[in-house]
């Protein structure tokens, strides 16, 4: 199976037996109980004893996408599998990710009920997703978590002031980091000042 095969929207029962080969390595990754991470889990299966998704997954927003969109797809299986099996639970979030014991005392039409993002996730045809969208969603989510007081601030420590455009942040960003690279003597505290706020303005300011 090669990576290449993960981006393919399956279209058909059969086409999804190309995540065999995932799943069944998902299944022995999570049979110990051990929770991990979702970047836990897309490192181990860049790396070369897997050789799931190519070194380069992550590289942009598109493939990083795709990547995460693979990875949750079979973990939702995985989940529906077991919970129809009664034989575990398995935890889902983008920082816990934990195969637990089946409880005695479960039911599985209450512990396996539809759930919006499983409904997302397990449908392959938002793996059509165009770059545009994936950008947009990047986007929103930014400005979602993003707390509106640190803007200003933000913009301050950049030593710009409102009105600002992305292309003024990206100059002054460049200009600044130039100045203050720890390689040219600037302090590095002042150059991760400086990095961190233009990694949210950013997200702001596209």
């Amino acid at each position: 199976m090669t990576s290449d095969a993960l981006y393919t929207p399956a279209a058909s029962d059969s086409a999804t037996d190309d995540f065999a080969p995932l799943l069944e390595l998902l299944s022995l990754r999570l049979a110990d109980g051990q929770a991990c991470s979702e970047y836990d889990l897309l490192c181990w299966l860049q790396a070369p004893e897997q050789g799931i998704f190519r070194p380069d997954a992550l590289r942009d927003s598109l493939t990083m996408f795709r990547s995460h969109f693979v990875l949750m797809h079979c973990l939702y299986r995985l989940q529906q599998q077991w919970a129809a099996e009664q034989s575990a639970l398995l935890d889902i979030s983008a920082l816990r990710i934990c195969r637990q014991p089946w409880p005695l005392t479960a039911q599985s039409s209450t512990l396996a009920e539809h759930q919006p993002v499983a409904g997302y996730y397990l449908d392959l045809s938002q793996l059509n997703t165009p770059q545009e969208e994936v950008d947009e969603l990047l986007r929103s989510f930014w400005q979602t978590m993003l707390q509106p007081e640190q803007e200003d601030q933000d913009i301050a420590e950049l030593e710009l002031s409102k009105p600002v455009t992305g292309a003024e942040i990206r100059l002054q960003y460049r200009r600044l980091a130039m100045q203050h690279h720890p390689d040219r003597g600037g302090d590095i505290n002042r150059f991760r000042t400086i990095q961190t706020a233009f990694q949210r303005l950013k997200h702001r300011y596209p």
